[in-house]
C-alpha cells in the first residue's frame, strides 16, 4: 500500500513548484490521475465495465448544490444578487472587484447563460478526468481499508486522506482563493470526509464509473453556488467550505446507515452459515 501513497501523493507535490509558476489547469489531468497511477504501481488491476447508466450520477450533485443553497442562509450568508460573480472573479484573479474589466464580467455572464449547452461535453470530460481519482480512492484504497475497518469507517478515513491529498493545489489557491493558507487543507479534509460515504455507496452500487460521474458532477455544478452567494468568508460561504460540507451530511448519513446495515447483515449471514453456531 505504501507504493500507492508514494505515487498518489508524490506526483502532486513534485509538480507543485511547476504549477506555482505555470498555473494548475494544464497539469490537472496528470494530478487527478495520480491516485490511479498509484493503484497501478501498487499492483492493483481492475477493468471496470463502462455502462451508460453510470452517467446518470453526474446529475446527483445537483441535490447537494440545492442543499448547499439552503444551508447557506441558515449560517448567516446573505445573497449577493448580481455581485457574486464579480466577487468570485476578483478573488480568482487576486484583484479588487472594481478593478475587473467589464468585458471580462460580461464574457463570463454570457458563458454562464450558455452553460446548459455545454452539459453533454462536461459530462464526458469531467467524468473521464474524475475517473483518475476514483480508480485510486474508491476502487483500490477504500476496499483495501474496508477489509480492516469496514466500509463505513473506511469511507471516512479515505475521505480525510482524499482531502489532504489536495494540499498542493489548495496551497496554490485552488477552491479557497488564498495561496499558502493552511486552513484550506483542513476545510477540504472535512469536506471530503463528509462526502466520502456517499461516494462509497455509489461505488458499491454502480461501480467506479458511477463514482467518477458523481465526482465529475460535483466539479461541474459546484460553481452554481456563486450565482447566488458571494465567496465571503471563504471558509463559510463556499461549496467546499462549511456550507457545502454540511450539505453533504444528509446524503452521507443515509449512505453511512446503508453501509452499516449491509455490514451487519453480512456478519449475521456469516454466523448463520458457520458450522457449530
Amino acid at each position: 500500500m505504501w507504493r500507492f501513497f508514494a505515487v498518489a501523493f508524490g506526483i502532486p507535490w513534485l509538480l507543485m513548484p511547476v504549477m506555482y509558476h505555470t498555473g494548475y489547469a494544464q497539469w490537472a489531468l496528470l494530478v487527478m490521475f495520480a491516485p490511479a497511477m498509484g493503484a497501478l504501481v501498487a499492483g492493483f488491476r481492475e477493468r471496470p465495465e463502462l455502462q451508460l447508466s453510470a452517467f446518470k450520477h453526474f446529475f446527483y450533485p445537483l441535490l447537494w448544490v440545492g442543499a448547499t443553497l439552503a444551508v447557506a442562509p441558515l449560517l448567516g450568508v446573505r445573497p449577493a444578487f448580481g455581485e457574486s460573480l464579480r466577487l468570485v472573479l476578483a478573488r480568482s484573479l487576486n484583484v479588487l472587484p472594481d478593478e475587473l474589466p467589464e468585458e471580462v464580467v460580461e464574457l463570463v455572464e454570457v458563458q454562464n447563460l450558455l452553460m446548459p449547452l455545454a452539459v453533454p461535453m462536461a459530462l464526458l470530460v469531467n467524468t473521464f478526468v474524475a475517473f483518475g481519482e476514483e480508480y485510486g480512492w474508491r476502487s483500490y484504497l477504500t476496499p483495501a481499508l474496508a477489509r480492516r475497518l469496514g466500509w463505513a469507517k473506511a469511507s471516512v478515513a479515505v475521505g480525510v486522506l482524499w482531502g489532504v491529498w489536495h494540499a498542493p493545489v489548495l496551497l496554490l489557491g485552488h477552491n479557497y482563493f488564498y495561496k499558502f493558507w493552511p486552513p484550506s487543507v483542513l476545510l477540504m479534509a472535512a469536506f471530503c470526509a463528509a462526502a466520502s460515504p456517499f461516494f462509497t455507496y455509489v461505488y458499491l452500487r454502480h461501480g467506479v464509473w458511477g463514482a467518477a460521474a458523481l465526482h465529475g458532477g460535483v466539479n461541474a455544478f459546484a460553481g452554481l453556488y456563486y450565482l447566488l452567494y458571494p465567496p465571503e468568508p471563504v471558509w463559510l460561504s463556499n461549496p467546499a467550505g462549511l456550507a457545502g460540507t454540511l450539505a453533504w451530511l444528509p446524503l452521507s448519513l443515509y449512505a453511512y446507515s446503508k453501509l452499516r446495515r449491509a455490514a451487519k447483515e453480512s456478519s449475521a449471514s456469516a454466523d448463520v452459515s458457520t458450522p457449530g453456531t
